[in-house]
């Protein structure tokens, strides 16, 4: 009821419209503060003291800073996964500071420092890497790549920051300083609102108390305490208008702490990564007493540690390397050195698909600074750990393979004479045997293995072929303790591995190295012997396969020094070349396709053109001659080869210093094939059914025919095609002029072997020139003079009676010879053209005459036809069916 219609004296109507002033007020407050919640006004107090003005790149640096904060928290702390957001967040900010043309604030250079050496220590540490989580250690690894590459833009900052010897730049420091006064200014702000609060709750407690003494002053004074009140908030907050309805954080909290104290806050203080933390002080370690207990002690600890993962090899090798200086028993000193060795054969790493040892002609010293040296190569430190196990084992003769922890080598000869059960020997499982025949085997393959991989044209490649002696010397000691053993299959495996090194090499080009410096492990004198006794020694103590290596090998050395026919007859009576393609050795079939080569150049070089030519055909062929001698990939037929048969040749590569020139071998097999088949080629030129023997010049050919643009000759097969073009023709000047004229001939051999191969090819093409010109013009001619023909070619008279004697024996020239007028006198018993062309009408009207009587019986009967037509209820019929 509305108090306006209420009588003077009705105190009802004084009680109802309290009661509805009061709810009217909490209903308006209410409306009031829902369009605020809506609204979601925020009031900021502001702070006592002048406002700070700040320019843009003042707050691009500040945000900087900050964020920079967070990723010192995070390194503090080792959290990787956070480190990694944050760094990329500076990351973006500093390119934006850079784009705005802003210099690289030197704070920053300083956080990416301390980052990057806080991450080598991390990472050196496998303990506490083994303790990350996943996650935590795979965001570890991320970041060690990206501060590499991120470094790598800010080198000369990083360069300037080290040379003055920063800690902390300026900015950090009014950084910290400014900290500092922020968190005492938030102390006192704190004190200050706890005694304000204190002072409120006291007057709450003395209104209450005045409350309960007398109620009827309440309902009098209600208006002037609310308006006191309201007046004291005002003065206490300071806020007028629609602020002091606000919500604000303080006001909710003087409501809910009635009754309870205000604990502070711990100060939790980051730790800063800073320069001079990262370097810790490394306490000397008292050195180990090596005593044979201790020694076997740590030797089992290493044992039982091998091959476990996480386990850091090199220090395992240096612990080893320690223990193997220690005086001890010699039986100990050898176990010593075969774990020793073993280890160095363990720390591996993988290149182009191949696990081989670290290829590095560099030593390294206490402070981490490399120098070049050849001592410091991981492949000479184990061989000369072989070599000093080897002095232990001669020293003390007592001592056998069980004893000083080796494994047999007679069982490990055994295992490989077993058949082989996978197509490849680069497929065979590794069988790995801890004794010193198979370290020196082991140490030959990583050899092979570092000279393949290794650019032959650095001088890491020459440096490396100089081990080759120490390797041949080493095997020959090793060999000679086995033969005091009486132990004949090791002796012959490492004769072998000798031969493997020897049989490319010269007597001529050893001589004059010998004349320089000795050649361990190499005679330079009566080599031939030397070479012939390595050999025997396979042939009368060696398995199948080693033996056949052997061979291959032994008949290379003799076709090397132009021994032709003793190589042919070793190849023959062998009958490898019947046998080698069912062999599914891939390595011995390249040596097999190396021999050959071989073989066929000693043929050139000895005027055998014939034979040499036989000796090439089949490799050069396919034009696949550069894998056949597996010196290098065909690019051509690249899509024809899946990604794990391309990385198995890869593998078989032969290393550069033993590769055969193959452009001297497709000299040789074109020039052989010019001058055996232009000759055949001109005598049967009307027929129709000749055919080219050599498939290579088949090819050349076709290649020149379908070049309309023929220009000058430029490369070695347009030179040698010009060249049988002229000698086609009976030019032979011109076709001398092309052949001889190529500088391939200069890789030979000596300067007397080329001066000897030239005058040889000059005697066959005048030769050659001589055939053809009588097979083509023979027909044109009624008689010849034999000096006429001497005069024409530059023969003399024995070569050209010679050579067209045996013409007319072999039927090959129709013609006699008249020896009062010396002159040939021709026979005209030779087709001419018009001869060869009716022939070839004839044979053709002959088939159009077949096929069509067979058609016509085909339909009407005859040729086998007509009892099937019957058959059909035909009639049959024709002369046929009569």
């Amino acid at each position: 009821m509305s108090r306006f219609f209420a009588k003077p004296g009705d105190s009802s109507s004084e009680d109802e419209t309290e009661t509805e002033s009061s709810s009217s007020g909490s209903e308006s407050e209410s409306e009031d503060e829902k369009p605020q919640k809506k609204q979601q006004v925020k009031v900021v107090e502001e702070k006592k003291g002048p406002r700070k003005v700040m320019s843009a790149k003042d707050k691009r640096f500040d945000e900087v800073k900050s964020s920079i904060k967070l990723l010192k928290n995070a390194m503090s702390i080792n959290d990787w996964n956070e480190i990694v957001p944050q760094f990329q967040k500076v990351n973006q900010q500093i390119t934006k500071l850079s784009s705005l043309g802003d210099e690289v604030p030197t704070f920053y250079i300083s956080v990416i420092v301390s980052l990057e050496k806080l991450i080598e220590m991390t990472h050196q540490d496998k303990d506490k890497v083994k303790k990350m989580s996943k996650t935590n250690a795979k965001s570890l690894n991320a970041m060690r790549q990206n501060i590499k590459k991120n470094n790598a833009n800010y080198e000369d900052a990083i360069a300037a920051f080290k040379e003055k010897g920063a800690v902390e730049s300026e900015e950090e420091k009014e950084e910290s300083e400014e900290e500092e006064e922020s968190e005492s200014e938030e102390e006192s702000e704190s004190e200050s609102e706890d005694e304000k609060k204190e002072a409120k709750k006291k007057a709450k407690g003395s209104d209450s108390e005045d409350d309960s003494d007398d109620d009827d002053d309440d309902d009098s004074d209600w208006g002037g305490s609310t308006s006191s009140s309201s007046s004291e908030e005002e003065g206490a907050s300071g806020a007028t208008g629609i602020s002091k309805w606000m919500k604000t954080a303080k006001a909710d909290d003087s409501d809910d702490d009635d009754g309870f104290e205000k604990v502070k806050k711990k100060e939790v203080k980051v730790q800063r990564v800073k320069e001079e933390k990262v370097v810790q002080d490394v306490k000397p370690k008292e050195q180990m007493v090596l005593s044979e207990e201790n020694v076997a002690k740590k030797m089992e600890e290493i044992m039982a540690m091998r091959g476990k993962k996480g386990t850091n090899k090199r220090d395992q090798i240096t612990q080893l390397e320690l223990l193997a200086t220690a005086k001890i028993v010699p039986s100990m000193t050898a176990q010593v050195l075969v774990a020793l060795i073993s280890a160095q054969f363990d720390s591996s790493m993988t290149r182009g698909g191949v696990p081989h040892m670290p290829i590095e002609f560099e030593a390294t010293d206490a402070n981490g600074n490399k120098t070049p040296s050849r001592e410091g190569c991981l492949w000479t430190k184990c061989m000369h750990n072989i070599r000093s196990l080897l002095t232990v084992l001669r020293e003390n003769p007592e001592l056998t393979e069980e004893s000083t922890g080796q494994s047999n080598s007679a069982s490990q000869q055994t295992v490989q004479q077993a058949p082989p059960e996978f197509e490849d020997e680069e497929d065979v499982p590794i069988q790995v045997s801890s004794n010193l025949v198979s370290f020196v085997e082991r140490l030959d393959d990583e050899l092979y293995l570092s000279l393949r991989l290794l650019d032959n044209h650095s001088p890491d490649f020459l440096k490396r072929l100089l081990d080759i002696a120490l390797l041949i010397e080493l095997a020959e000691e090793v060999e000679e303790y086995y033969t005091k053993l009486n132990n004949s299959a090791v002796q012959a495996r490492l004769s072998m591995r000798r031969l493997e090194h020897l049989y490319y090499k010269h007597d001529s080009v050893v001589a004059k190295a010998a004349a320089v410096t000795p050649q361990k492990g190499d005679r330079a004198d009566n080599r031939q012997a030397f070479i012939n006794d390595l050999a025997m020694t396979v042939y009368r103590f060696g398995d199948d396969q080693i033996k056949t290596r052997a061979m291959l090998c032994h008949i290379y050395y003799h076709s090397l020094h132009d021994r032709f026919f003793e190589a042919r007859d070793m190849l023959l009576m062998s009958h490898l070349q019947d046998s080698v393609h069912s062999i599914s050795n891939v390595p011995i079939q390249i040596l097999f396709n190396r021999v050959m080569a071989q073989l066929g150049l000693s043929a050139f070089r000895n005027g055998l053109i014939q034979e040499a030519h036989q000796c090439f055909d089949e490799l050069c062929q396919n034009n696949r001659l550069k894998e056949l001698l597996a010196q290098g990939l065909n690019m051509r037929y690249q899509a024809d080869r899946s990604q794990e048969q391309e990385r198995a040749e890869k593998r078989r590569q032969t290393p550069y210093h033993m590769h055969l020139n193959y452009d001297l071998i497709e000299s040789c097999h074109l020039v052989g094939a010019v001058l055996i088949e232009i000759p055949r080629m001109v005598a049967n030129q009307y027929d129709t059914k000749r055919r080219v023997g050599s498939k290579a010049l088949k090819r050349v050919f076709d290649t020149s025919d379908r070049n309309p643009l023929a220009g000058p000759p430029e490369t070695t097969r347009d030179v040698i095609f010009a060249g049988a073009k002229a000698l086609e023709k009976g030019n032979w000047q011109q076709c001398e002029e092309h052949i001889l004229g190529l500088s391939v001939w200069q890789h030979l051999g000596s300067e007397q072997v080329v001066d000897n191969v030239k005058k040889m090819l000059r005697q066959r093409i005048q030769e050659e020139s001589l055939r053809t010109f009588l097979f083509a013009y023979s027909a044109y001619y009624e008689a010849l003079s034999q000096d006429q023909l001497c005069e024409m070619f530059q023969l003399d008279r024995t070569a050209v009676n010679s050579l067209v004697s045996k013409l007319i024996i072999s039927d090959e020239l129709f013609a006699s010879w008249d020896q009062p007028t010396r002159s040939i006198v021709m026979h005209k018993k030779e087709k001419s053209k018009l001869h060869h062309l009716s022939l070839q009408f004839s044979d053709v009207i002959s088939k159009f005459v077949e096929s069509n009587e067979k058609s016509w019986d085909a339909k009407y009967g005859g040729y086998g036809f007509r009892d099937q037509n019957k058959g059909q209820g035909g009639q049959g019929g024709g002369k046929w069916g009569q």
